[in-house]
């Protein structure tokens, strides 16, 4: 039974890494580069913290670990054990326009689709609602990326590294 929940989460992630499209439903075509655009009002205010992955699509996350550190700037850095067991670290940029979290990593490849997000009004939890086919959603936790995580971290840059946005 163990076995079978630890497959049905791979599996649950890999249909959220690969099913992101544009609403569009052009597979092929690349959405823009957003341009970092800090703002003073709603998301793009709140989501300025650290955030550490608490479930995705209700289920807990005992198995895979992300924290994200959305800064003022306008940039990110994205410290995940997904299949390894070592933490990896993507960094790049992000943009917020009407609750719509867009990004895209140093290496100029965009996040695989947008997140609508939302932060709690006591500012403890951050909610990202994948816009895609098929909504995933992913809940993060306020928290200081502890230094172990950032110690242990190696920087990823290749295209080829699975990346959780």
């Amino acid at each position: 039974m163990k076995n079978f929940k630890i497959w049905s989460l791979v599996a649950l992630l890999a249909l959220a890494l690969v099913g992101c499209k544009d609403k569009s439903g052009a597979d092929d075509d690349p959405t823009p580069t957003p341009t970092p655009t800090p703002s003073t009002d709603g998301l793009a205010k709140d989501i300025v913290n650290q955030w550490r992955i608490v479930s995705f699509d209700g289920e807990n996350t005992e198995y895979f670990d992300i924290y994200i550190d959305f800064k003022e700037d306008g940039s990110f850095e994205m410290y995940q054990r997904l299949y390894t067991l070592n933490y990896e670290l993507y960094t790049g940029t992000y943009s917020v326009s009407n609750d719509i979290l867009t990004g895209s990593y140093a290496d100029g490849e965009n996040w695989k689709c947008a997140y609508k997000g939302a932060v709690s009004s006591d500012g403890s939890n951050l909610t990202l609602h994948s816009q895609e086919d098929v909504s995933l959603t992913s809940v993060y936790a306020r928290t200081i990326i502890p230094e172990d995580v950032k110690a242990e971290a190696t920087e990823t840059r290749a295209a080829s590294g699975e990346r959780f946005l």
